[in-house]
């Protein structure tokens, strides 16, 4: 698996609920590849909050990965777990943001489908709960924008994937915790899910 780039702010829902701004154009933070934790067929995975008694937000995501000449080949639903305890500091500090943004299993992703460049509607539940529901036509920077900006600054690789961003929504996950999430297309079919539990 390659390196995840992430975008920031890529909502405005979520950047208000943030108390931050979206940007001129697309800005990434860099996920290694041990963040990243591939589901299993059906779709079961964990969420590794590694530091439990923090603040460790689930923000879920719609996920592309990229194929041997640089295009998007395959997509599929995320979530992108941030450890807000770790990120407000490293912002009260200037410090790099790794501990809140690429720590082990942080980047927890769901079955994979053939890319579909139409927008998708990506969805989250926290036991049963529906917590986060948006369609990616809310995206402030859509894919081409995205790929266009990537292309231009830095040298991806075949396996890459681009996390594209978190609607609003987000909150705060225990140990225990049940996360579904579900990924649909243009016709309303289901075609990437993600079931894990917290540890």
């Amino acid at each position: 698996m390659g390196v995840g780039w992430g975008v920031f702010r890529n909502y405005a829902g979520h950047a208000q609920e943030i108390l931050g701004d979206v940007t001129d154009y697309p800005r990434f933070f860099l996920m290694p590849p041990s963040a990243m934790v591939e589901a299993s067929t059906e779709g079961a995975n964990v969420v590794t909050l590694l530091e439990p008694d923090e603040h460790i937000d689930h923000e879920v995501e719609m996920v592309f990965r990229i194929g041997d000449d640089l295009s998007p080949i395959q997509m599929c639903v995320g979530i992108d777990t941030t450890n807000r305890t770790r990120q407000t500091m490293a912002k009260k500090e200037g410090w790099p943001w790794l501990e809140g943004k690429g720590f082990r299993g942080s980047g927890v992703l769901g079955t994979w489908s053939d890319w579909d460049g139409r927008d998708v509607e990506i969805c989250l539940s926290v036991n049963g709960e529906t917590r986060q529901r948006a369609s990616t036509k809310l995206m402030v920077h859509p894919i081409d924008s995205l790929m266009s900006h990537l292309t231009n600054w830095y040298d991806l690789e075949p396996g890459d994937l681009v996390w594209t961003g978190t609607p609003q929504g987000v909150g705060q996950m225990k140990p225990g915790d049940i996360i579904d999430a579900w990924m649909k297309n243009s016709e309303g079919e289901t075609i990437s899910v993600l079931n894990a539990v917290c540890e």
